[in-house]
């Protein structure tokens, strides 16, 4: 179960990874001047984004739905917290990305830098030349950026949205291979706010079996 939420929860956060370059021709040369600018507009401000704190809501197509608490603080560290009954928690300590069960008592671990997290959490937001923008939305305050992979044009396609006026980060989708969608919504996010170092600290959990972690 752990594996299957996570797996989930890592494609979904890829949407947040800055996966195209604000300055690379190759993601951005079929938009016009306006989505161009659009589209610079909104790497800038995901880049300035030190701290988030929310509420979310999970809500796939084919009938899954998750609640939960979620944290960022850039660069490297992150935790998703989701309501029971489900048992998952993610955090990622700047080295490491932990999948912990509560139920099972048990956790995997990762090399952050080897994760989708990695480039959403990472201290420069960017999207790399084999991601293009596809579609830019702009209307009644609201920014939706639509990106897909270049190299895996049937991979599915990742869209965040904004509020716009100012813009402001409200939600993100992903549509994978088999038409899924799963939506994460941000529920009165804060930005900007200061958040507990300890939330990111995983060494009192009880845990039964497991990869190694990196060393701190």
């Amino acid at each position: 179960m752990i594996r299957t939420i996570a797996t989930a929860v890592m494609a979904v956060l890829v949407t947040l990874s800055g996966t195209v370059n604000a300055g690379a021709a190759t993601g951005l040369a079929a938009l016009s001047p306006d989505d161009t600018a659009a589209v610079h507009r909104a790497v800038r401000y995901l880049n300035d984004l030190s701290t988030l704190r929310a509420r979310f809501v999970q809500i796939s197509s084919n009938g899954a739905y998750a609640e939960g608490e979620m944290i960022v603080e850039r660069p490297g560290r992150l935790r998703f917290d989701y309501d029971p009954p489900n048992p998952v928690l993610l955090i990622a300590d700047g080295l490491n990305l932990l999948f912990y069960d509560r139920e099972l008592k048990q956790a995997s671990f990762l090399p952050l830098w080897e994760t989708p997290l990695w480039f959403l959490i990472r201290e420069k937001v960017q999207l790399s030349d084999d991601v293009q923008v596809t579609a830019v939305e702009r209307g009644q305050g609201v920014l939706k950026l639509t990106l897909r992979n270049k190299e895996s044009v049937d991979a599915g396609s990742m869209t965040l949205i904004f509020g716009d006026a100012p813009l402001s980060l409200r939600k993100w989708e992903l549509v994978d291979a088999q038409g899924i969608s799963t939506q994460v919504s941000l529920i009165n996010p804060e930005f900007g706010v200061p958040v507990d170092p300890a939330a990111f600290d995983y060494d009192d959990l009880e845990i039964q079996g497991g990869n190694q972690r990196q060393s701190r």
